[in-house]
């Protein structure tokens, strides 16, 4: 009885690999067939022509076949892989208890540029309904683990697919000699044969599903192809994000009081004859106004590029953060000339952020700021001594630290137990001035 539930269930599988390994296999044989037809008529007209004309035109018209094939093969292929992939890898759960996990490239967010544009992380797109169209387009059809899953369908279609239908061939071949004058005693011998096969024949799944349904194998320069993909896109939206402040600043400061200096100067023109005392209070008022426009000029533009950092340098940069500091910070330096600017800006505003988490989060007391310099690579260490447990979670303001510095080969070192003290540590290689 347990032999009949093993070749019963041998039978089953057999029969389920079956169908979720021959499309690809179908679609290229009948594709084949049907440009052979076509393809091998080319060259009727020519049967008395030389031999070497005729293997010439044979050998165009074959690979004119292959390539028919491989195009039927490629438009099947996306639209279905990643179904029968997926399809696969439960079977191979419930049948070898083997889980194995996979992620597909999720679809990315859409940005709305101060150009009015939408970014998609790829390319601009005029409305938001095509940037998300195209977005979904991209990250479902140019997935490496979708044309992973392809392979595997290729290669099961011409490993696993014929040994899993060797028992169920058998058996037909062995029923349908068994009713023929002749062949019972063969027909019974193949039956038998079949039978015996099937708790076997479906067991070629499982070393080519460990090998090929797992995550798509990445190269050192594939996944640093995707690095710099995922930077281009964070750069892109942090670009957007950072115009739209400038804008925004621009639109509701400066720009106001601008608007209001140039009213309150056309009425004080007004007044200047009939009451010269009221005309130069509204010029005082706007004298008053044209500062704090100038203020709020200044602040923007420090957020851009401080004076500080282009005139002095990195390290007078972040002693006059130190000083703006709401807790006490100690600067040490040991950087004997000025880096590379992009590389002097980045550092900076790293550390800038560090310090603006320390006084938000940490609740520490002092703060010291090393820079240091060797093997080419230049080091900022800020170490509080708060209360700790800091992390890079998804969407902080570290993770994006490390996002910003990966664009120069850089690095984000985080040492914050629970309890503290709090190292930061942050490094980018780079060349000294």
């Amino acid at each position: 009885m347990r032999w009949c539930v093993e070749v019963a269930r041998g039978l089953y599988r057999s029969l389920v690999l079956a169908g979720l390994t021959s499309l690809l296999v179908t679609v290229a044989v009948v594709v084949g067939l049907g440009g052979s037809q076509v393809a091998y008529s080319w060259s009727d007209g020519i049967a008395s022509a030389p031999l070497a004309v005729r293997a010439l035109a044979t050998l165009g018209e074959t690979l004119v076949v292959i390539v028919w094939m491989a195009v039927a093969v490629w438009v099947v292929h996306p639209l279905t892989s990643r179904a029968l992939a997926t399809a696969a890898r439960r079977r191979a759960e419930d049948w070898l208890g083997l889980r194995i996990e996979v992620s597909y490239r999720p679809v990315p967010p859409v940005t709305r540029m101060v150009t009015g544009y939408w970014w998609d992380g790829h390319e601009y797109h005029r409305s938001e309904r095509e940037a998300r169209r195209r977005a979904k387009v991209h990250a479902r059809f140019h997935d490496p683990q979708l044309h992973w899953d392809g392979l595997w369908a290729l290669i099961a279609g011409v490993t696993v697919l014929p040994v899993a239908v060797l028992p169920l061939l058998g058996l037909v071949g062995g029923v349908s000699m068994t009713s023929t004058p002749g062949l019972l005693g063969y027909g019974i011998v193949m039956i038998a044969a079949s039978l015996a096969a099937a708790p076997f024949a479906w067991r070629v799944f499982g070393p080519l599903a460990k090998r090929f349904l797992g995550p798509v194998p990445r190269t050192k320069l594939g996944r640093r192809v995707e690095e710099l993909e995922a930077i281009r896109a964070d750069l892109t939206q942090t670009q957007s994000a950072e115009l739209e402040r400038i804008e925004r600043g621009l639109h509701d400061g400066a720009q106001a009081r601008l608007v209001a200096m140039g009213m309150s100067m056309g009425a004080a023109e007004q007044l200047v004859d009939t009451d010269p005392d009221a005309a130069k209070a509204i010029l005082a008022d706007a004298r008053a106004s044209s500062a704090t426009a100038l203020a709020e000029l200044r602040s923007l533009v420090r957020g851009i590029n401080p004076p500080v950092l282009a005139e002095r340098g990195l390290i007078d940069a972040v002693r006059a953060l130190a000083l703006d500091a709401p807790v006490e910070v100690t600067v040490h330096s040991a950087v004997p000339a000025r880096p590379e600017r992009p590389v002097e800006s980045a550092v900076y505003f790293a550390v800038a952020e560090l310090l603006a988490n320390v006084a938000k989060h940490a609740h520490a007391s002092r703060v010291a700021v090393e820079l240091t310099y060797a093997h080419e690579t230049l080091t900022a260490t800020v170490a509080d001594d708060g209360i700790g447990g800091a992390a890079a979670g998804p969407g902080s303001g570290l993770s994006g630290i490390q996002r910003r510095l990966a664009a120069f080969g850089g690095r984000l070192e985080i040492d914050s137990p629970a309890g503290g003290p709090t190292h930061m540590t942050v490094a980018v290689p780079c060349a000294l001035s």
